[in-house]
């Protein structure tokens, strides 16, 4: 049976003849004092600890099955079509169950022949002791052309859990469309007494938050490095425009309040449409985020393409472009990657980007992929290492320089400096610095004044240095708001 409520669960064994289990209430996890009255939860879920399955029989359209080891198979290019993966495992005691864990495009499970309900995330159903068979049916797209589950399946002692994966939930006024939940990933193990990492993924077009827990070499590295994993809806094939940006931030602040995480430590990434909106968000919040990486997302969309249905216009466009406002990144290491055999999302698309730092020297890396195309192999190249840098990154302590461009009226500044805008159109930019003589405002354009909170720019709270204006066309009120 699948682990859903207990009366669902009573009613699929009774119609599927799998042993019932019995999975109690769910148990929210909460950390540093959050409650259910945060509207923030992250329940327990069913997890199975045993054995993985070391091997796996795989049966192509039309071919014969061959048995290859599991690790392999994700390594393993294929062509695209309809795949039978099947596993033969043993329980050892009575009371224990199968995890089938997410894999990408799975569709069909069965267990000892009969049907699961294969609904998304982990499978977790109870069986009796004794050999059991798994049988997976897989649709190998043209974006993966590979097998790729987020780990093994496993057999074992049943338990409830917060660790693994598991789905978070939050207030969230777009219910309807499916949001107000994310899937987490919290390692096994993971040390519950220290603020971790957290690294954000923005899931790619027709993706969905479970895309990226099929990532093996994903879970694999936020198990070795201690990274909390958060996966928030896009809803939809949004491009996280408007409503699905608010809705990554809205995750974020929900893990802050249930599980301890270091706020200096929030790392965000992406593939495709993920990408893009990795670098988008991250621009928009520079402040927020230690580190970004975006695998082939487009840096300035060409509304000559399907972008128009969600971008009419080059107004629309102009607000989510991440080259539009790339002054923001002035202290936020960006990580670019792109095939370049990129039919999808041109490689053109990460090199202006990394251009326009480099000119203005901030910090990027940009890795050009030959042979690689628009392809969910090249974002499992290199999965480890996003986490890596999300292990490392940080915030960081004191900036001493603020660039802001505002390309919407929501947008109204960062690491405590803040403007109000002249106008609800249009752009506002602003240009800050501290000296040695005092807090110099080196150019601004589009606002009708500008507020410093006390301690911005590495300035003494209770002695903040006096405002100088460099530019005569820069000459609006600015002021220091009153230490707290």
């Amino acid at each position: 049976m699948i682990f859903t409520s207990p009366s669902r669960q009573r009613a699929v064994a009774t119609a599927r003849g799998l042993t019932a289990l019995g999975v109690g209430c769910a148990i929210g996890f909460v950390a540093r004092g959050a409650s259910a009255s945060t509207g923030a939860s992250l329940p327990a879920h069913a997890d199975v600890e045993g054995a993985p399955a070391p091997v796996a029989e795989i049966r192509s359209p039309g071919g014969a099955r061959r048995t290859a080891p599991w690790t392999d198979l994700s390594r393993t290019p294929l062509e695209p079509g309809r795949y039978e993966l099947r596993v033969k495992l043993v329980t050892p005691a009575p009371g224990g169950a199968i995890v089938v864990p997410p894999c990408a495009g799975r569709g069909s499970v069965r267990v000892d022949g009969k049907e699961v309900e294969a609904l998304a995330g982990p499978l977790v159903v109870g069986v009796t002791s004794g050999p059991h068979s798994v049988d997976v049916v897989l649709e190998v797209s043209d974006y993966e052309r590979r097998i790729a589950c987020g780990e093994p399946v496993r057999t074992g002692a049943i338990r409830r859990t917060i660790e693994g994966l598991g789905v978070l939930t939050f207030d969230s006024p777009r219910g309807a469309r499916g949001s107000g939940k994310a899937v987490v990933y919290l390692p096994p193990g993971s040390d519950a007494t220290r603020p971790r990492p957290l690294l954000v993924g923005l899931h790619p077009w027709n993706g969905s938050p479970w895309t990226y827990a099929a990532y093996a070499e994903l879970l694999a590295e936020a198990r070795a490095r201690d990274v909390v994993l958060l996966m928030p809806s896009g809803l939809g094939n949004s491009l996280y425009t408007g409503d699905a940006e608010r809705e990554a931030l809205r995750a974020i602040d929900a893990m802050l309040r249930v599980v301890w995480i270091d706020p200096r430590a929030i790392s965000l990434w992406g593939a495709s449409m993920g990408g893009a909106g990795a670098t988008t968000i991250a621009f928009h919040h520079p402040d927020r985020f230690a580190s970004v990486t975006s695998f082939f997302g487009d840096s300035r969309y060409d509304l000559s393409t399907y972008v128009r249905a969600i971008l009419p216009s080059p107004a629309a466009a102009h607000a989510v472009n991440a080259l539009d406002v790339v002054e923001n990144a002035r202290h936020l290491p960006v990580w670019l990657v792109h095939g370049e055999e990129d039919r999808t999302s041109p490689i053109r698309q990460s090199e202006m980007l990394a251009d326009a730092m480099r000119a203005r020297g901030f910090a990027v890396r940009f890795d050009r992929a030959a042979g690689f195309g628009h392809s969910g192999a090249l974002v499992a190249k290199y999965a480890s290492e996003v986490v890596d840098v999300a292990a490392s990154s940080r915030l960081p302590l004191e900036v001493r320089r603020v660039t802001y461009r505002s390309v919407r009226s929501e947008d109204v500044g960062a690491y405590g400096v803040s403007i109000v805008r002249a106008t609800p159109m249009g752009d506002a930019f602003v240009d800050v610095e501290r000296r040695d003589d005092g807090v110099h405002l080196v150019a601004c354009s589009g606002v009708r004044s500008i507020g410093l909170r006390a301690g911005a720019l590495g300035a003494a709270p209770d002695r903040p240095p006096r405002i100088v204006s460099d530019d005569a066309l820069c000459s609006v009120p600015a002021e220091w708001e009153p230490a707290p």
